[in-house]
């Protein structure tokens, strides 16, 4: 975690041998483990070294940390292999497939404090009720913009969904949006759960895709694209919303915390503000994203790479963890103290208390790559919200069963 790139992952992982019998560690004393995880940025590969140097230092096990540039892949073959690594970092919309697979030890629950960590992120690492891994960290979507537009503009953060369509209108300059977003769900989603839509009921057991709330949601943003008052990243010619905002080629997008590394690295001289999305006919909504640090079921170090764990999601090294980059503590308790100096990314923190989890269950991959394909027939213009309705709902239905 810690940029916008793994969001747009590929398809699950297919998985896996069958895990290995026994309880705890087979041997007495300490351990050397193996820590699977993937590199998003060199402030976070850093802070990841230190935390494992610190915990080494301990003297207790030792961990030896791979870094993965094709971590999917690496996971898998290792997985399938027999010979996972003990502790793996695990995407919150692969947690599923994992769990399913017999891969994960359950430890969710053997954290201290486990009730200290938002709720939103806990269910994302619960599967059929079982909790499978603490979040290591989190994102969660808001609105982005350009302060100095907006004055210009004479326009404030908007706070509903027609104001949102009055400022996009009013930022709109010929050629140029007001508002770029990419066009999927992991963005489109967030006016879903503002109108109270959701592709699937709560527990994932049936399609919900064909209600007058999905139609409302799904419409809004289609026609704030076909009045040319909202555009996709690659319309303006650009890669994600967060180069579209630091190149001028909109005034607002809708992106995570990340962007905020992307600005100062890439934008530094561009100013940005962040306001909590504008809330729905049903109120707020955003989505949240997570990393949680897995154990192998087939490890036979169990025990030492839990121990391992908790130490990284102690307090002391979340805040250490998170202090130079923008991933924010997925303990509640830490979020004061995180946003101690940085008040301005407040909207992003206080998006845990009402973010829809982007998991569904193993297989419903295919599912959203319907559904994206029909958001993106929408932003076009070259599809209608009863055809992105009428494709999706059954294949929801092929994976649910109803």
């Amino acid at each position: 975690m810690g940029t916008h790139k793994w969001l747009f992952a590929a398809s699950a992982i297919l998985l896996i041998g069958a895990p290995a019998c026994g309880g705890g560690d087979q041997n007495q004393g300490p351990q050397t483990l193996q820590m699977y995880a993937f590199s998003s940025s060199p402030a976070e590969d850093a802070a990841l070294n230190a935390a494992i140097a610190a915990y080494n230092k301990l003297g207790r096990h030792t961990v030896n940390l791979s870094l993965l540039p094709e971590y999917d892949t690496a996971l898998q073959t290792a997985l399938a292999g027999g010979q996972p690594p003990d502790v793996f970092y695990v995407n919150d919309n692969k947690l599923p497939d994992l769990a399913r697979a017999g891969a994960l030890e359950p430890i969710g629950d053997r954290m201290d404090n486990s009730a200290d960590f938002h709720e939103s992120l806990v269910k994302s690492f619960t599967f059929d009720g079982v909790n499978y891994c603490p979040p290591k960290d989190f994102s969660t979507l808001q609105l982005v913009y350009n302060p100095d537009e907006f004055a210009a503009a004479g326009v404030q953060p908007p706070t509903t969904w027609q104001e949102l369509a009055t400022a996009a209108e009013k930022l709109t300059r010929p050629g140029r949006p007001g508002l770029a977003m990419n066009p999927e769900f992991y963005r489109w989603g967030v006016f879903l759960a503002q109108a109270g839509a959701w592709p699937t009921n709560d527990d994932f057991t049936a399609m919900t895709m064909d209600t007058p709330e999905m139609r409302q949601a799904l419409q809004y943003v289609a026609d704030l694209h076909r009045k040319g008052h909202a555009a996709t990243p690659a319309a303006v010619g650009t890669g994600w919303g967060g180069e579209a905002l630091g190149k001028g080629k909109a005034a607002m997008t809708i992106e995570g915390n990340w962007i905020v590394g992307a600005m100062k690295t890439d934008f530094p001289n561009v100013k940005y503000a962040v306001a909590e999305l504008p809330s729905g006919p049903k109120g707020k909504g955003t989505m949240a994203f997570s990393v949680c640090y897995g154990v192998a079921k087939a490890s036979s170090k169990r025990d030492a790479a839990i121990d391992f764990v908790k130490f990284m999601t102690q307090p002391e090294q979340q805040l250490a963890f998170t202090k130079d980059f923008p991933v924010m503590p997925s303990r509640r308790s830490l979020s004061d103290e995180w946003l101690s100096g940085k008040t301005e990314l407040k909207p992003f923190v206080d998006g845990a208390a009402y973010a829809r989890k982007s998991v569904f269950v193993p297989g419903f991959r295919t599912v959203i790559d319907t559904l994206n394909d029909g958001i993106q027939g929408l932003a076009a213009g070259n599809r209608t919200v009863d055809q992105v309705i009428s494709t999706t709902q059954p294949a929801g239905k092929d994976v649910l069963g109803k």
